[in-house]
């Protein structure tokens, strides 16, 4: 949930500063709409995801995606970092 939330801080900071842009198009769709709906579904959708595992007894293959999940926000935190460091 933490990545999520700082995912959607750093993304929404990038694009209004026009250092980045959505490369999700349905996620540039939705941030051009409303951006209270863009945080609201960036962090809600990995709430609604950790709800679901705790009613549900998680199988290996569950495990090794939500591993793979995390992983990924962890690369996408890094280069929100990275690109960061060169414009601030």
């Amino acid at each position: 949930m933490l990545l999520a939330a700082i995912d959607s801080f750093f993304t929404d900071f990038g694009i209004q500063k026009k250092y980045i842009t959505e490369a999700n198009p349905l996620m540039r769709f939705i941030y051009d709409t409303s951006i209270w709906g863009f945080y609201s579904i960036k962090i809600g959708l990995p709430l609604v995801l950790l709800y679901l595992l705790t009613k549900i007894e998680p199988k290996g293959y569950l495990k090794l995606l939500v591993g793979a999940a995390i992983l990924l926000y962890s690369f996408v935190l890094f280069q929100h970092i990275y690109w960061i460091s060169f414009v601030l």
